[in-house]
């Protein structure tokens, strides 16, 4: 077993009720950074990481908002220097559709 695999196998403890074959198959799928954000250590977050990279994790945290309670999504947007100004923008987004939908009514 190489020394990557022995560091990815500490994550299987987050997967409990899965089988461990299915998450490492599926290791950048939001389901799993989002357990991993949520309830992992440290060293689980770091080891994911390095695994899948920042720019997944980043990519996960700007278009997975629901799947993180509001105090994990706050801390790791801010662990991963993610702007407030980039959640602003996409509230007003929203906001602009639902306005153009309520008109539509």
């Amino acid at each position: 077993m190489t020394k990557k695999n022995k560091n990815i196998k500490v994550l299987k403890e987050l997967f409990w009720d899965y089988k461990w074959n299915s998450v490492l198959k599926k290791l950048d799928s939001p389901f799993v950074i989002a357990r991993i954000l949520e309830i992992g250590n440290k060293e689980q977050v770091k080891i994911l990481e390095k695994a899948i990279g920042k720019e997944k994790i980043k990519e996960f945290l700007k278009k997975y908002e629901n799947l993180l309670s509001k105090q994990s999504l706050n801390f790791w947007k801010l662990c991963y220097g993610i702007k407030k100004s980039d959640q602003k923008k996409k509230l007003l987004k929203k906001e602009k559709a639902f306005k153009r939908r309520e008109k539509n009514f």
